[in-house]
């Protein structure tokens, strides 16, 4: 992990000012929440983070790099959505797999992370299985696994 830092990071669509001189520090290995009502920018200030999304002025600083200008992928960051996607018709371990295979990684590589990963979340017993026969949250490990899987085999 890094550290991630924004600095006065503002966002405008239009007229609308979404995102206003935000200042964040966090820390490297801390867990952060954002929490808020619906439409406050939570979403869009995420974006942000993993390049979705431009800032319209102000520092996204990940590991002391300002990042304003990388594109997604070499910023090194993972998202999970709430309605996480996975593959229907995969096992849990071919989903875990999945990113990895489409970086090029070595089977043997790929095997062993998804069982130290599977190891980690709880989901050992579970590989076999597939996404519908799992509950909410064995879903979202899963896809943590995803957002993870496809950055760390970068």
């Amino acid at each position: 992990m890094a550290s991630v830092t924004l600095e006065k990071v503002n966002k405008v669509f239009g007229r609308d000012h979404i995102i206003k001189d935000v200042d964040l520090s966090i820390g490297d290995g801390e867990f952060v929440v954002f929490v808020g009502p619906s439409g406050c920018g939570k979403s869009t200030l995420l974006r942000l983070i993993a390049g979705l999304e431009s800032i319209t002025d102000g520092d996204l600083n990940i590991g002391g790099t300002v990042v304003n200008d990388l594109p997604p992928r070499e910023r090194g960051v993972g998202m999970v959505f709430q309605s996480y996607a996975l593959y229907p018709h995969m096992t849990v371990y071919d989903n875990m797999a999945f990113g990895l295979k489409l970086a090029n990684t070595a089977k043997e590589t790929v095997h062993e992370r998804v069982m130290s990963t599977a190891k980690i979340l709880q989901l050992e017993e579970l590989l076999h299985r597939k996404p519908k026969a799992l509950s909410g949250g064995q879903r979202q490990r899963v896809a943590m696994h995803g957002a993870g899987a496809a950055h760390s085999a970068v």
